[in-house]
C-alpha cells in the first residue's frame, strides 16, 4: 500500500473518529438537557400536586359512603379504552405535517373517535414504546387501560364509578426512586366540556393539552416562566405551565413555522377577559380523585383552578382492581361547575394516572358523551 494512501486513510479515520466523538458528545448533551428538563418538571408537578392537596374535599375511602343509595348492579356499564398520549398535544393533532388526521378534524368536523375508535390499542402501544411522541419511555408501562365506567343520578347529584385493573409498578428511569408522584399511586380525573370550546365536542379534554405544558416539547422551563413576571403571576405559575384552553390566549401557534414554539402559554388574555369567559361557561369542569379517596373540584381555563364546588369520593384497590366512586351536585352553582341537565348531552373525558405517574404520563379517553337517562349517550347516567 503506498505510503501516501496510508497517510490519507489514517487522516480520514481520525476525522471520522473525531466526528463520531463529537456526535456522541452532542447526543449526550441533548439527553442530559432532556433529563434536566424532566427533573425540573417532575419537581414542579409534585409541588403542584401537594399544593392542591390543601384544596381537596374530604371523602371516605371505605365502603359505599359516596353513593349509598345507588344499586350499581342495576346501572349499565360502558367499556372505555384509555390510551397513552405521550407528547401528542392539541397543536399536534391540528398540524397536518405531524398528524395525518388534522384535515378531517379541523376542516371536516370529524371527532377523534371517528378515525381512531378501532385502533386505540395500536396507538397507545406504539406511543408508549418510545419515538417521536415519547422521548422518555418508561420500560414496562402499558399503552392502554381498559376501564369500565358507570353513572347514575338522583334529583340532586351525579354519581360516577370507574374500575380498571392494576398493572404493578414500573419505575420511571428519569426520576429518583422511580415514582413521579410518590404520594399518589393513582389519580383519576373527569372533565366536562363547557360552552364554546374550540373543538371541545370533537376532541374532548385534548383541547386543554398544549405543546408548552410540563414535559411537552416546548415546555418553556422555570427560568423563562419566571422571566415573564406578569404572566407568571396571573397564572400563579412556578416551574411549569398547567393545562389551559386556547380561548384564554390571544394567539396559539399551531404549525411552528420558522422555528416558533407551538402553544401560547405567554399570550394570555387580560383578567377581565378571563372572567368573561368563566361567566359564559367557557371552561372544562375538572373533577379529580386521589389514591386516599380525597377529591378536588375545579376547572381548566387559563390554568388549572380549584373552586368551591362540592364533591365526594372514595378509592380502593381489591383483588388487583381499582374502584373509584365520586359524586357532585347536578347544579352546584359554583364557578367552573358545568350544570348537568336532563335533555342535554355532554362531552366528557377521563384520565387515569397510575403507577405514581404525574403530568402527561397518564392514560386518557378520546371524546366521550354523557347524558342523564339517555340510552343514545355512550355513558347513560340512569335515574336511581
Amino acid at each position: 500500500m503506498p505510503e501516501a494512501y496510508r497517510v490519507s486513510l489514517a487522516k480520514i479515520e481520525a476525522q471520522e473518529a473525531e466526528q463520531a466523538a463529537a456526535n456522541k458528545a452532542e447526543q449526550k448533551a441533548r439527553q442530559e438537557a432532556v433529563q434536566a428538563q424532566i427533573a425540573a418538571a417532575v419537581e414542579a408537578a409534585i409541588t403542584e400536586e401537594r399544593a392542591m392537596a390543601a384544596g381537596k374535599a374530604a371523602a371516605s375511602a371505605e365502603g359505599g359512603n359516596v353513593a349509598p343509595n345507588v344499586d350499581w348492579g342495576a346501572v349499565p356499564s360502558t367499556d372505555l379504552t384509555l390510551i397513552y398520549p405521550g407528547q401528542a398535544s392539541f397543536e399536534w393533532v391540528q398540524n397536518g405535517k405531524q398528524h395525518g388526521g388534522a384535515r378531517p378534524l379541523t376542516k371536516g368536523g370529524d371527532s377523534c373517535m371517528t378515525c381512531h375508535a378501532a385502533e386505540l390499542e395500536a396507538i397507545g402501544t406504539k406511543i408508549v414504546a418510545g419515538g417521536d411522541l415519547e422521548p422518555t419511555p418508561i420500560p414496562g408501562k402499558r399503552g392502554t387501560i381498559d376501564a369500565t365506567i358507570q353513572a347514575a343520578h338522583d334529583a340532586n347529584n351525579l354519581y360516577v364509578r370507574i374500575e380498571w385493573p392494576d398493572a404493578g409498578h414500573h419505575p420511571a428511569p428519569f426520576v429518583e426512586g422511580g415514582k413521579m408522584d410518590p404520594d399518589n399511586r393513582i389519580k383519576v380525573a373527569m372533565m366536562i366540556a363547557g360552552n364554546d370550546i374550540e373543538m371541545g365536542e370533537t376532541t374532548g379534554c385534548w383541547s386543554s393539552c398544549h405543546a408548552d405544558n410540563a414535559y411537552m416539547p416546548f415546555d418553556p422551563g422555570a427560568e423563562t416562566i419566571q422571566g415573564n413576571a406578569e404572566v407568571a403571576g396571573q397564572l400563579e405559575a412556578g416551574k411549569a405551565i398547567t393545562k389551559y384552553l386556547s380561548e384564554s390566549r390571544t394567539k396559539i401557534e399551531i404549525r411552528g413555522r420558522r422555528g416558533k414554539a407551538q402553544g401560547g402559554w405567554d399570550k394570555l388574555k387580560t383578567p377581565e377577559e378571563i372572567d368573561e369567559l368563566l361567566a359564559a361557561g367557557t371552561y372544562l369542569d375538572l373533577l379529580r380523585v386521589f389514591e386516599d379517596g380525597t377529591a378536588s373540584n375545579g376547572y381548566l381555563l387559563e390554568r388549572r383552578v380549584v373552586n368551591d364546588g362540592e364533591m365526594a369520593a372514595e378509592a380502593n384497590l381489591s383483588a388487583g382492581v381499582w374502584t373509584v366512586v365520586f359524586s357532585r351536585p347536578l347544579n352546584s352553582g359554583a364557578p367552573g361547575d358545568v350544570p348537568i341537565e336532563a335533555g342535554k348531552t355532554y362531552t366528557v373525558g377521563f384520565a387515569i394516572h397510575d403507577d405514581y405517574a404525574a403530568a402527561r404520563f397518564h392514560h386518557v379517553t378520546l371524546n366521550t358523551s354523557l347524558a342523564l337517562s339517555d340510552e343514545t349517550a355512550q355513558i347513560n347516567a340512569v335515574a336511581q
